[in-house]
């Protein structure tokens, strides 16, 4: 390469144009000046092989290798470690991101769920069906006299059934309404 550059280096300003000249026709015969080709870059330089026998020597042991060799791995495991820990967040957003959208489509899926399931209820729990469950099971209204009215009273209070005495002006057969409770116990 720099022998190339060289060459154009000289080519440029106009140094070495006559020694070219020169150089060409002594690497090219002179019988074939018609189909002349420029030479090669470091066409006349050769290179000789040696062959080394290096088998009997034997390397000499370097003392700073090892401290070299461990203050490349902490180096490396350093590194890997902060590179972890720069993208262990980017890389938890974005498995939340997965999490979120997986999220989303099961709330809708339950939404969807919950919307069927008050629809059967609503349907189930109509007046038309309960009257018509009624009917099949032939359910029929209780008599006046069997129903217990609570008293209301404000604040929590547990029910109490009260026994109500037929007076001898009621028939017994219980079809009067339930006496009244004192005026006091409502307050």
């Amino acid at each position: 390469m720099a022998a190339t550059l060289t060459t154009l280096y000289d080519r440029l300003l106009g140094k070495g144009g006559a020694q070219l000249e020169a150089r060409w026709t002594e690497v090219r015969p002179a019988k074939v000046t018609d189909t002349r080709l420029r030479p090669f870059p470091n066409e006349d330089v050769s290179f000789h092989v040696k062959r080394i026998d290096n088998s009997r020597v034997i390397r000499e042991v370097d003392p700073q290798a090892p401290k070299v060799c461990w203050k490349m791995i902490g180096g490396a495991s350093a590194s890997a470690v902060l590179l972890i820990g720069l993208l262990l967040p980017s890389a938890y957003r974005h498995m939340a991101g997965y999490q979120i959208e997986e999220l989303k489509k099961e709330n809708n899926r339950l939404q969807a769920l919950n919307a069927e399931l008050e629809l059967d209820e609503a349907k189930l729990l109509s007046p038309e069906r309960l009257a018509e469950l009624a009917k099949l099971q032939e359910f029929v209204d209780p008599d006046p006299g069997r129903v217990i009215h609570l008293d209301e009273q404000s604040g929590p209070v547990m029910a109490m059934r009260r026994e109500v005495k037929p007076s001898a002006a009621e028939p017994e057969a219980g079809s009067a309404a339930p006496a009244a409770a004192p005026a006091d116990a409502r307050e």
